[in-house]
């Protein structure tokens, strides 16, 4: 339950995110790339979005240490240690293999692209948004560009895991038809 919860609010995150799009009005002034729509919609709405990026801020941390740890055991209970135990068994796949080498690069990129987010979005919380709204837009762009990379390292991640569940699957197979093979030749001695 409480890990449901914690990625709910994950998505919560994510999404609220999204949501600070500031798109009234077309114009834009040739100096800021912003229609003047937006710059006044910036300076209206200043406050209670500094504020909701301040608890999406505090979302964010706790999410990133939650993730951070579930990714992180999954490599130090699960891959790695059935890795040894296949090459310590003489029974080692370059696919298991690879896919740990692909998981710790996730894992990696994962580690400093949140950690780039994370300061894209405190460089935005530190804009003042009523006397900078340009700068403040622009903050929010590159926020949200360093936010889609950790979402796309996250979507990686999965896929990962769920490679490694199915190679699992496939060892356990294997091994159930040797066991059966095994059983079937002391039968017939």
């Amino acid at each position: 339950m409480k890990k449901t919860a914690v990625l709910l609010v994950a998505v919560f995150s994510l999404v609220s995110f999204n949501a600070f799009a500031v798109t009234d009005g077309t114009e834009k002034t040739e100096k800021t790339g912003i229609s003047s729509a937006k710059k006044s919609a910036i300076v209206k709405n200043c406050e209670t979005m500094q504020q909701d990026l301040k608890n999406l801020q505090r979302i964010d941390s706790r999410t990133r240490v939650y993730l951070g740890r579930y990714y992180e055991s999954i490599l130090t209970k699960y891959i790695t240690p059935l890795n040894v135990r296949l090459v310590e068994n003489s029974l080692s796949s370059d696919t298991f293999i690879n896919n740990q080498n692909g998981y710790n690069k996730a894992l990696n990129s994962f580690r400093t692209d949140f950690v780039e987010s994370q300061k894209a979005l405190e460089e935005l919380v530190a804009t003042n948004c009523k006397e900078e709204p340009e700068k403040f837009y622009e903050k929010l762009v590159e926020a949200r560009a360093k936010r889609k990379v950790v979402t796309e390292d996250v979507a990686k991640m999965r896929k990962l895991i769920n490679e490694q569940i199915f190679l699992v699957k496939g060892l356990k197979e294997k091994q159930e038809a040797l066991e059966k093979n095994q059983e079937k030749l002391e039968g017939q001695e």
